[in-house]
């Protein structure tokens, strides 16, 4: 894939109507090297990149590969939105990042609590059912106790 950065750097420079000078201030940069980058002389340092890409509110991916010659400002600003956006989300997937994986583990216990939650429940209510059910057969054993000593009263009459 073709590295666009020194295209995009200066398209960006000029719809944001800055000099090399200004924008080499802002950055901490120098003019003629700056050029440099523009002209694709040099490479700038990843620092400087990332410099430049915060500056202009896009991202490095997009200053290097895509193409800006064609696009307003509001449309590389909002595309660097959307692939921001979307890098958060696939970042969050990410399970190699150990902050991603304390994050996955906690999801998977809340999980298995609320699981172990919803046994906890279901053996109450069969607790409960059997308890009832005791005292329905204590009720049986009772009436038929009473039907028994009934019956004896009248055999014995």
């Amino acid at each position: 894939m073709e590295n666009k950065f020194s295209a995009n750097l200066r398209i960006l420079r000029k719809k944001n109507k800055l000099t090399l000078e200004i924008l080499g201030k802002t950055l901490g940069v120098s003019k003629s090297a700056l050029s440099d980058y523009e002209n694709g002389h040099t490479v700038p340092s990843l620092d400087v990149c990332e410099a430049i890409s915060n500056y202009f509110g896009t991202n490095l991916d997009e200053l290097q590969n895509s193409d800006f010659s064609e696009m307003t400002l509001e449309e590389i600003q909002q595309n660097s939105k959307l692939r921001n956006s979307t890098k958060k989300e696939e970042d969050k997937n990410d399970l190699s990042d150990p902050y991603n994986q304390l994050v996955f583990q906690n999801k998977l216990l809340n999980q298995q609590v609320e699981g172990l939650q919803i046994q906890l429940q279901l053996v109450k209510q069969l607790f409960e059912s059997k308890v009832s059910e005791i005292k329905s057969l204590q009720v049986q054993i009772k009436l038929l106790e009473e039907n028994l000593i009934i019956k004896k009263g009248l055999q014995n009459r």
